[in-house]
């Protein structure tokens, strides 16, 4: 509460004080003093005493209090604007004891409890707008205590939690609106133990896990909403050990992971739904390392890849949906970036484009090329960026368009030709736009 030498400002005194007598004191909103915020009495040490009340800036009561010796000593209540109690504590000597009960601005009530000692103690409970039971708990020294139950709004039950010293222990339950079982879990000293379930809204098993002092431990399952087996693996302390199996809705395997300390370990396999190998993997380093290869639902060879450390290492090949493993991109990296040359191929194995890397950015000259092997265009690079002569040439070898870029865009005067040489037309660039073209006078 105010106190007379923080409130000079804003504070009127009425009056003078005469000796043992109360002195009336109204705080404002403004130095203007038209608006005011609160009104209560002041003994002469400036200890609190009587009736406080405090104000909207609009002028409706916000708060009303009784205090004793500067203590709130009374149902404290809060308004709102339309002078509907918001909130009712009771207080003895400036502490929480007794009841306490909140509502909604139409006056219904929201929640109602009990304090002791300024702390939550006993029953509280939380209602709807429509005055319906929301949730109820048992407190114990400002801690819940007991059964925790949490209601929807057409009173079936939602939830169902029990504490015991400050922490959750005991059954803990929830249910879907429907009233059907949504988890089922065992907690002790506020961690899970023993069996956790999980239940689709049909009613069918979702997934089952032992925990063990709030880890997970020992075998897992899942399942499909029509009860056919979706996961099955293990774990040990909390992570994924040993062989984990996945599959379709069909019952067909779609992986098979083995698992060492909650990373792949050794050899890994998924699968279209066919049974066709879709990818394998050999992991070592505790999953750190990994060569990998996927393929197409053809079966043939779609990519492989080389892990070390988890970045990106050596030589990464993609292939085309052929027999034969033709190769449609070649890169290679160090320590998860892009070095030397990335080649691109036409499926008749001729190199599409080739582009020259250094620490992840292309440099040099990068060439693309036509199926039957010649020069569609030559670009010149530095430091990842277009800088530099830009040439691009018909099947012929002749050229088809002449230019620069700087810093990733056209500039200066780029030519542009017909299949036999002749020249069609020029276009100025600056900083990568049109200032000027001018076709050219055909003979």
């Amino acid at each position: 509460m105010p106190k007379l030498l923080s409130l000079l400002a804003t504070v009127l005194l009425t009056g003078s004080f005469a000796a043992g007598q109360t002195q009336k004191v109204v705080t404002y909103y403004n130095d203007d003093r038209n608006t005011v915020k609160e009104v209560y009495y002041m003994k002469p040490d400036s200890i609190i005493v009587g009736y406080y009340n405090r104000y909207y800036p609009t002028g409706e009561r916000e708060a009303f209090a009784k205090f004793v010796e500067g203590k709130k000593d009374s149902v404290f209540t809060e308004y709102y604007k339309n002078g509907t109690p918001r909130i009712k504590v009771t207080y003895v000597m400036d502490v929480k004891q007794g009841p306490f009960l909140a509502y909604h601005p139409d006056g219904r009530l929201m929640q109602e409890g009990q304090y002791k000692n300024d702390q939550q103690s006993q029953v509280f409970k939380t209602f709807y707008d429509d005055g319906k039971l929301r949730k109820e708990t048992t407190f114990a020294n400002g801690y819940p205590e007991g059964l925790m139950k949490e209601y929807y709004p057409d009173g079936k039950v939602k939830s169902e939690l029990y504490y015991k010293d400050r922490k959750q222990s005991g059954p803990a339950k929830t249910y879907y609106p429907n009233g059907q079982l949504e988890t089922d879990a065992n907690y002790r000293a506020g961690m899970l133990e023993g069996s956790y379930k999980t239940y689709y809204e049909n009613g069918q098993l979702e997934t089952e896990v032992i925990n063990v002092a709030g880890q997970k431990h020992g075998t897992f399952k899942s399942y499909y909403p029509d009860g056919k087996l979706s996961t099955e693996g293990g774990f040990a302390a909390g992570k994924m050990n040993g062989i984990s199996k996945s599959y379709y809705p069909s019952g067909q395997l779609r992986s098979q992971i083995n698992y060492k300390n909650g990373e792949p370990n050794g050899t890994t396999q998924h699968f279209y739904e066919d049974g066709t190998l879709r990818e394998s993997g050999n992991y070592s380093s505790n999953g750190a390392d990994r060569k990998i290869a996927t393929y197409y639902p053809s079966g043939n060879l779609k990519a492989e890849e080389l892990y070390k450390a988890k970045l990106r290492e050596g030589i990464w090949k993609t292939y085309f949906d052929a027999p034969g493993k033709k190769v449609e991109t070649s890169a290679t990296y160090v320590k998860n970036k892009l070095h030397g040359d990335r080649l691109t191929y036409h499926e008749n194995g001729q190199v599409k484009t080739k582009d020259t890397y250094q620490n992840d950015k292309v440099v040099g000259l990068s060439y693309e090329y036509y199926p039957s092997g010649k020069v569609k265009s030559e670009t010149t690079y530095k430091d990842g960026r277009k800088l530099g002569p830009f040439k691009q040439f018909f099947e012929n070898g002749k050229e088809e368009i002449t230019g620069r870029y700087g810093n990733n865009k056209q500039v200066n005067t780029w030519k542009y030709y017909n299949e036999e040489g002749k020249l069609l037309k020029t276009i100025v660039y600056r900083n990568g736009e049109v200032v000027e073209e001018k076709l050219a006078e055909v003979k």
